[in-house]
């Protein structure tokens, strides 16, 4: 391929990746959905998706036979980003967490009836 060729794919290549990352409301998935499994009445995977550019995180109840707990943990603050008992899936709605550079975040699944609990990877 000649020189003159190589640029004209550069361009277009650089064309098309500007017009994916311009596109509002961008959500795609960042990380593989993880499951969290705080045992076998309480489950959720952890997931993350890029929203205007930057990872989101969320929670997304799998298993609710029990007193659930599905909560974000913010490893930074040491606190709850986001704690819920509702079986709702892509917890919280719409956006999720903001989970972008110096965010440490990860899913954690309670079960309230007998403490049992599960953590996601921190993100």
């Amino acid at each position: 391929m000649s020189r003159k060729g190589f640029i004209r794919v550069g361009a277009l290549a650089l064309v098309a990746s500007t017009t994916v990352l311009a596109l509002p409301g961008l959500a795609s998935a960042s990380v593989s959905p993880t499951p969290v499994v705080a045992d076998s009445a309480c489950q959720a995977l952890e997931l993350t998706k890029t929203i205007s550019g930057h990872d989101h995180m969320f929670v997304d109840p799998t298993v609710d036979n029990s007193s659930c707990l599905y909560g974000i943990w913010n490893d930074n603050s040491g606190s709850w980003s986001y704690l819920s008992s509702s079986p709702a899936g892509d917890q919280p709605a719409p956006d999720g967490v903001y989970d972008g550079p110096g965010q440490s975040l990860q899913v954690v699944v309670i079960d309230q009836a007998n403490g049992d609990s599960g953590w996601g990877r921190s993100n």
